[in-house]
């Protein structure tokens, strides 16, 4: 349920990820990772709430919208499609908003509660973002970049999460601004009773874990970050783009299981490990590399709880094509032998990491 401005496209669930062990320590590699971002979080939930308990005024909403810019018009207009609103008077304007946030008066105190005890998904992130960070700019300090991390609420909608990229002049120099937000009541865990009553799609569990912040907002930004540079037009392209992105994120989280990431279940990954060559092997025989017939190839990076249609078996799990993409980009790694996210990304053409990788897991 990532939304992107810029849009990673519109109501599509965020990518999960895998992970492996990292970084070399070559001093190069070393250098790189001193270059630290600048993470700041944003509490505008916490902003609304004062203003549901204090009341709302007109001039509240052009404060917010002063001080919050570029988050607040993608949250307004985006996300809550308040935009409706513009045509009215201040009055009746004000009036709706406050009447929305009394409306939500149970989901402000189960986010309050629920985030005083769910705390790591704040530490995940900024370590996993200073690692990309280092790894990504290796040898141009020049990008050093400033996050911006909102949370906010959407309605119970899969605007789950959303980012956006600005380039802001900072102390008379250009520095890449990221905002990456996220809504507080779509990681209630999947124990919170609500959820099976919303009319959420049927694979929403495996994505609502609080954790899944940190996982999913990394992983939108590496979408967004490096979508613009790269042409998709086989299922090979495909492939190896998710593949990078899902390599790149899992070097920002070492210590966790692969699955837990990327949202599958243990066994689920273990089918994967297992028929990795069939899987291969069926991509293989139906000339699905290639094609460029998106129709084609497009239930292999589908999100949802199976891959569904012929010639896979009925416990295949989804995003197989995301799963091989990975295994290409991995197989490359291990032919390099040192390398870095920065030249992994420099390579453009699938086709020409696949011969460098001489994956082939057809035993």
């Amino acid at each position: 349920m990532q939304k992107s401005v810029k849009f990673i496209p519109p109501r599509l669930w965020i990518y999960p990820l895998v992970s492996v062990i990292l970084f070399s320590c070559t001093q190069n590699r070393r250098d790189s990772l001193n270059t630290q971002p600048k993470i700041e979080y944003k509490s505008f939930v916490g902003e609304l709430d004062s203003l549901r308990i204090n009341g709302c005024t007109a001039e509240d909403i052009v404060a917010l919208k002063k001080k919050h810019g570029r988050f607040f018009d993608l949250w307004w207009y985006e996300v809550m499609g308040l935009g409706v609103l513009n045509m009215a008077t201040d009055s009746v304007k004000t009036a709706q908003f406050q009447f929305w946030m009394n409306q939500n008066s149970r989901v402000f105190l189960w986010v309050k509660n629920h985030y005083q005890r769910e705390t790591e998904y704040k530490d995940l992130l900024s370590n996993g973002l200073t690692r990309l960070h280092g790894e990504l700019n290796a040898f141009n300090d020049s990008l050093a970049a400033t996050f911006e991390v909102y949370d906010y609420l959407s309605q119970f909608s899969n605007y789950s999460t959303f980012t956006d990229e600005q380039m802001v002049m900072e102390n008379g120099k250009k520095r890449k601004k990221y905002i990456l937000a996220y809504s507080k009541e779509m990681f209630l865990n999947d124990t919170f009773p609500v959820y099976s009553q919303l009319d959420l799609p049927s694979f929403f569990t495996k994505y609502c874990a609080t954790n899944q912040i940190a996982y999913q907002l990394v992983m939108g930004y590496l979408k967004m970050r490096y979508e613009p540079d790269y042409v998709r037009k086989s299922m090979l392209d495909e492939a190896v783009f998710q593949g990078k992105i899902w390599h790149s994120a899992l070097e920002a989280f070492p210590n966790k299981k692969p699955w837990e990431i990327i949202g599958y279940t243990e066994k689920e990954w273990q089918w994967l490990e297992s028929q990795e060559g069939q899987i291969w092997k069926h991509f293989i025989d139906n000339k699905l590399l290639f094609t460029t017939r998106f129709q084609d190839y497009k239930r292999y990076f589908a999100y949802g709880l199976k891959t569904f249609g012929g010639g896979v078996p009925e416990d295949c799990p989804p995003l197989i094509g995301n799963y091989i993409g990975l295994r290409i980009v991995q197989a490359w790694v291990k032919e390099q032998g040192d390398y870095n996210l920065y030249n992994l990304w420099k390579i453009k053409d699938a086709n020409t990491l696949l011969q460098q990788s001489t994956y082939n897991p057809i035993k």
